[in-house]
């Protein structure tokens, strides 16, 4: 048997700086040479030097350096130039380890096209070639077994892909073993086993010195791994990391797969502006279909998010392109995404009118995630679905109050055989209560100002330790005060882990953290829609202001919130009231102004036009009757007649005179 070409060996064994050593010590590199460098360029992160090295190999009569090259390109995101490529490798004739290194990257394309069919008939056909691999073609052997894993996992076969994963770790030492480290963890991850991914990630990450090529899908994968656990801001970082990283290295595929989960992580978390910059970014990067297809999906997320009506028909755009791939999985995160806007009852008329259920979102929606289950049946589990539901929040409420819809309730059963009892969703209101929900049902914290403790942090946090204790316990001894939180730090710590108050040693600083469930908070929610530019979620704000923010605590920060919130819903109605009372919408101004003098009683001008609508609307008497209803109902909260009534009985009387 020949002895190996000297680069050759180093690339077998991982060596990639020593064969670019190698090859930097040729006085006259022969096309092999080139060949092999190239594809040590390409393993420590410079694929684009690697591609015009391969590109002389081929030009000076290695034809079989085209695989190489197809790799590289594929890398780049240059996907008709890999296709081309790759034609070209296959009308050669090849060495059997050439051809299957050629069919390999065959299935590869297949795979970047979204069709693992394709792709798995591809690598079958390379596995019987390697069959009898001698040592040169046990290395693309691994590597092989390695694809075949994945192919097997976008199929469903969690068995199969652990099989052969299992194969290609086994015969890997060294750098060897990071390709397939990382393609298992992703494997684990999309089969709910985190613990276990990250672990892999964390294997792999100390190789990444040897091959950085893998650096940006490295750190897209710890991305991922932190979306689907809820760690918002790890996940963005992840993100923003393998975005970077992509872009430096011209990894094109790769830097639009991160742009997308950095969209994806801001629109969970409502920063709208920096979702949409990184969806433009994404925009401009796609090029295969099933890119193409995540794209639409990311894109109607967003919209849906963002209560627009045409998301319904871009996730069913998304939903029927995932299902002409024959993605079951892609398939199934569509429908998740389209019950939760149905449950938002955003749809568009003609889009819900299609489904022939306009008039029933909750309905639509379950029928949603029923559709959803169907495509989990050929996938072994709705653990490839769990990442997404992550990402939605209305859906999440829906599951947990339809436990009796089969769907609903397979999929939160099979969900808490995966996760334990991880809660879904931890709730807290503070508007007319003061109290935490988990999955829809009231916790106890045990300890009287608990809860205090969790909304000042949410309000006025990150704050210093002598911030919490000097206002919420002004007048205590400070080392009683001091002992009390950090027994309300405990006290949620063993009630909840996944809420817990942390502190950051170097600032000193205290913060409200939620890792894994959706946390939303009722007051954060207010705000939100009262600052919208969209006059009918200010109005449903409004009407929705369920009572004063903390009303049974009397502490002087409470009551500046409350009173700063108060004040920002009467003046969004208001500016409603005046809008609408101009426009001739009586009715708006009389439910809003109903609304607001709940709130606030004794306000003359929500008084007058109150009074103002109902005449317009239903002439004296109707004023009349609305005008004492309103004077009864401010006398019965003030103890006292308002001093409006005769000035409005007034007024009523010289407009009809």
């Amino acid at each position: 048997m020949p002895p190996l070409h000297p680069i050759f060996e180093a690339v077998l064994n991982g060596r990639f700086e020593d064969g670019l050593r190698l090859y930097q010590q040729q006085d006259a590199p022969t096309p092999d040479d080139d060949r092999w460098a190239g594809y040590c360029l390409y393993a420590l992160g410079q694929p684009l030097v690697a591609k015009d090295l391969l590109i002389r190999a081929i030009g000076r009569g290695c034809g079989a350096a085209g695989a190489e090259l197809v790799t590289v390109l594929r890398s780049l995101g240059d996907v008709r130039a890999a296709w081309a490529a790759l034609a070209a490798l296959l009308n050669q004739t090849l060495s059997p380890a050439d051809r299957a290194y050629a069919l390999r990257e065959t299935a590869a394309m297949h795979l970047n096209d979204g069709q693992p069919l394709r792709a798995l008939e591809a690598l079958e056909e390379a596995w019987a070639i390697l069959g009898g691999a001698n040592e040169a073609g046990e290395h693309l052997k691994l590597q092989t077994a390695q694809l075949l894993g994945y192919t097997h996992h976008l199929l469903g076969r969690t068995a199969p892909a652990m099989h052969y994963l299992q194969f290609s770790l086994a015969g890997a030492m060294g750098v060897k073993r990071l390709q397939p480290l990382m393609t298992r963890a992703q494997v684990l991850l999309y089969d709910g086993r985190y613990e276990p991914a990250r672990q892999d990630l964390t294997e792999a990450a100390a190789l990444l010195a040897l091959a950085p090529g893998a650096g940006a899908y490295h750190a897209y994968l710890n991305g991922l791994l932190s979306r689907a656990q809820g760690r918002w801001s790890d996940a963005l970082g992840a993100f923003t990391e393998a975005s970077a990283s992509a872009r430096s290295t011209g990894e094109r595929s790769t830097e639009f797969l991160a742009e997308l989960g950095s969209a994806t992580v801001c629109t969970a978390i409502k920063e709208w502006r920096a979702a949409q910059q990184h969806l433009q970014r994404a925009s401009r990067l796609h090029q295969t279909p099933w890119e193409g297809a995540l794209m639409t999906l990311r894109e109607g997320y967003f919209l849906g998010a963002t209560g627009q009506p045409e998301a319904a028909s871009r996730l069913l755009l998304a939903r029927q392109s995932f299902s002409n791939l024959q993605l079951a999985r892609e398939t199934g995160w569509a429908d998740l995404h389209l019950a939760e806007v149905y449950a938002a009852g955003t749809c568009a008329n003609g889009t819900c009118a299609a489904e022939g259920q306009a008039d029933h979102p909750e309905s639509r929606a379950l029928g949603a995630v029923n559709r959803a289950m169907l495509q989990r049946s050929e996938l072994e589990s709705v653990a490839p679905l769990l990442p997404e539901l992550r990402l939605l929040p209305r859906l999440t409420a829906l599951l947990l109050k339809s436990s009796e819809d089969p769907g609903a309730s397979q999929l939160l059963r099979e969900r808490r055989d995966i996760l334990g009892h991880e809660p879904l969703e931890i709730r807290l209101r503070t508007l007319g209560l003061n109290q935490l929900e988990v999955d829809g049902q009231p916790i106890r914290l045990g300890l009287r100002r608990a809860l205090e403790v969790v909304t000042f942090l949410l309000c006025r946090g990150p704050a210093r330790r002598d911030i919490i204790l000097g206002t919420l316990w002004p007048d205590e001894d400070p080392r009683k005060a001091k002992n009390y939180l950090y027994q309300v730090v405990f006290a949620l710590k063993e009630a909840l882990p996944s809420l817990q108050i942390s502190h950051d040693r170097a600032t000193g600083l205290y913060r409200l953290v939620c890792e894994g469930p959706l946390f939303s908070w009722d007051v954060e929610a207010l705000k939100r829609s009262l600052s919208s530019d969209d006059d009918n979620e200010r109005q449903r704000a409004v009407l929705g202001y369920t009572g004063l923010f903390l009303p049974e605590v009397d502490a002087e920060w409470a009551r500046e919130e409350r009173d700063a919130l108060t004040f920002s819903v009467t003046t969004v109605g208001l500016k409603l009231i005046k809008r609408w009372s101009a426009e001739g919408e009586y009715q708006k101004c009389i439910d809003l102004c109903w609304r607001l003098l709940a709130v606030d009683p004794g306000d003359e001008v929500l008084a007058e036009y109150l009074v103002e609508a109902a005449l317009e609307l239903g002439g004296l008497a109707a004023a009349q009757r609305v005008l004492t209803e309103a004077a009864t109902r401010a006398e019965r909260e003030l103890n006292d007649r308002p001093l409006w009534t005769g000035r409005l009985a007034q007024r009523l009387h010289h407009r009809v005179n």
